[in-house]
């Protein structure tokens, strides 16, 4: 059907079609070549075909280049002092409060931990606790039916 249609208009569209895309991909090329050498001239290599002009301009270039190299670095070392800063005036307040604390533990004897003797019953008026361990031990019997085997567990002392 698209070839009955060339035909009646006198015009072949894939030949016209064909000779865009091969401008298109000419140009393209040449971009490409141009960049690549560009990038070159960047690296130092191929600078033997450059005029003093064009020289100048990619001394010019790469100062530029430096230029916002170092602006960035500036701003991200500034950054990262400032994150810094704000942390430490975090810690810094933490050990203030954490002193103040401890001056109100230390000014209130029943606050806290208070040290007559080791004898905490009658500052606290708690009993005395006793710290216990458990142990296991063997099972006395097996059971050789359905059922669960216990562990008993002895209190020490």
């Amino acid at each position: 059907m698209v070839d009955q249609y060339q035909k009646a208009l006198g015009v072949d569209l894939w030949n016209t079609h064909y000779e865009r895309m091969q401008e298109q991909l000419k140009k393209l090329k040449d971009v490409n070549r141009n960049i690549f050498t560009e990038m070159r001239q960047r690296m130092g290599e191929s600078l033997d075909e450059l005029s003093y002009e064009e020289l100048g301009a990619l001394i010019e270039d790469v100062d530029n280049s430096v230029k916002a190299i170092r602006e960035r670095k500036f701003k991200v070392l500034s950054n990262q002092i400032d994150t810094h800063r704000k942390k430490q005036r975090n810690v810094e307040e933490i050990h203030r409060n954490l002193l103040l604390d401890l001056d109100a533990r230390q000014e209130d004897p029943h606050y806290g931990l208070v040290d007559n003797g080791g004898d905490y019953s009658s500052v606290l008026n708690y009993p005395r606790l006793l710290a216990l361990r458990l142990q296991p031990t063997l099972p006395t019997t097996l059971h050789s039916g359905g059922g669960s085997d216990l562990t008993t567990f002895t209190l020490l002392e």
